[in-house]
């Protein structure tokens, strides 16, 4: 998402601070928290030096990437370590994106499908961004319980969404994506808005893929709860819901068992 002029991913989810979630307005057995990533990373690493969850977070979503496919949250293990520290489970996200010409020759030519069309080669080029955010995972010796498919606009690496046949193609690359974490046993979701989600993919119904929904930017939490027993862009079960301000991103679990239990 868009925040303070920068690309943000999804940031880490946290129990509401009183003075942003009234008392009243906790849904009865929800658990609170944020998402973190590389805003989060100090500026002279190239984050934003955004503040870490308060000490009242209950869980954390960790970003994987630098904003898109094939980059790396540089304080991904830092913030992998904090996470321990404070005894908080956790999920993970990774930030697919259209492939680039060279990305695309790099990539569509191996993988699962036969490379003998274009919407394979995609598959196979969305394949292999899954298989670097397995990497960056590997690399910390971290098995998140699921991983996060964040669907949104890449300025930098745009989705193309100005024909069908072009939400079909982001749908061929979010496919390899999903076969990527699949093929490795990876519990996975996606997470979008609603209408960044139909310009993307033409509103593509997944009605057993579960959904990390936001509400955007909201002053209180009312309207993003709402998300829990809402229709989901894509059909799929609300796990969780997400809003923001100008510093944080915060979230909220919509049933029970989302984070069944600490990171280890």
């Amino acid at each position: 998402m868009t925040r303070l002029g920068l690309v943000l991913a999804p940031c880490a989810v946290i129990v509401l601070l009183a003075v942003a979630v009234p008392g009243d307005a906790r849904a009865a057995g929800a658990l609170y928290g944020h998402d973190v990533s590389w805003p989060q990373c100090p500026t002279a690493v190239g984050g934003a030096g955004l503040p870490m969850p308060p000490e009242t977070s209950q869980f954390v979503v960790l970003g994987l990437t630098r904003g898109l496919p094939f980059t790396d949250n540089p304080c991904l293990a830092d913030q992998l370590g904090w996470t321990r520290a404070h005894g908080l489970p956790a999920h993970t996200y990774t930030i697919p994106a259209f492939p680039t010409p060279a990305q695309l020759k790099a990539d569509g030519g191996s993988g699962p499908w036969a490379a003998d069309e274009r919407g394979a080669r995609l598959r196979n080029a969305g394949h292999a961004q899954a298989r670097h955010a397995l990497a960056t995972l590997a690399r910390v010796g971290f098995s998140p319980p699921m991983v996060w498919i964040d669907v949104e606009a890449r300025p930098a690496q745009p989705w193309p969404t100005a024909t069908q046949q072009e939400q079909l193609d982001n749908r061929a690359v979010l496919d390899g994506v999903i076969r990527g974490l699949a093929d490795a046993h990876v519990a996975y979701g996606f997470y979008a808005s609603s209408a960044g989600w139909r310009s993307i993919t033409g509103s593509w119904k997944l009605p057993d893929t579960p959904v990390w929904a936001t509400a955007g930017r909201l002053d209180h939490p009312e309207e993003a709860r709402d998300l829990c027993t809402s229709p989901s862009f894509s059909g799929g079960p609300v796990l969780i819901a997400q809003w923001f301000d100008d510093e944080r991103d915060y979230d909220l679990t919509c049933t029970p068992d989302v984070f069944p239990s600490p990171t280890s």
